[in-house]
């Protein structure tokens, strides 16, 4: 008798916790479909069948164009590319000098035809630049200050 009392208070923790996990994840389940912040309410246009939550309409995506430069065209190729490098977003993904960031791979040395391949494709998790926003001249001065990184 003793026995059988001990056995059935075993059984019943992992049951308890069975059915308090389940709870639990059947809880969030109906937060999350429930949940104002999901992508029904985010439209390229006004739906009027939508009415659960204040649509908010979010447009096309617009390309990335880059930051102005703080030295000029003439300057040498190595530090307008240096420059470039940073205000086009290179350094964001693949590190100050290109050795491998957060995201991006290690890119010292990389030459011109490379450049311009990769950043017209956008090969993986990389965008592609919208035409125009990287020049022959820009890539060559990014091309140079990646190789010049490379030698230090």
């Amino acid at each position: 008798m003793i026995g059988d009392s001990a056995s059935q208070k075993n059984r019943m923790l992992p049951t308890i916790i069975i059915v308090g996990v389940l709870s639990l994840a059947l809880l969030l389940l109906t937060i999350g479909a429930r949940s104002p912040y999901t992508q029904a309410n985010l439209d390229l246009g006004y739906n009027p069948n939508y009415t659960r939550t204040e649509q908010a309409l979010v447009g096309p995506p617009l390309p990335y164009h880059g930051a102005s430069l703080a030295v000029s065209p003439a300057a040498g190729s190595i530090e307008r590319g240096k420059q470039l490098f940073v205000t086009k977003g290179c350094a964001s993904c693949h590190g100050l000098e290109g050795r491998n960031g957060v995201v991006g791979t290690v890119i010292v040395g990389t030459d011109v035809d490379t450049l311009r391949e990769k950043t017209q494709k956008g090969p993986g998790g990389m965008p592609a630049y919208a035409y125009g926003a990287l020049t022959d001249e820009d890539l060559a001065a990014i091309a140079a200050y990646l190789k010049a990184a490379g030698q230090r």
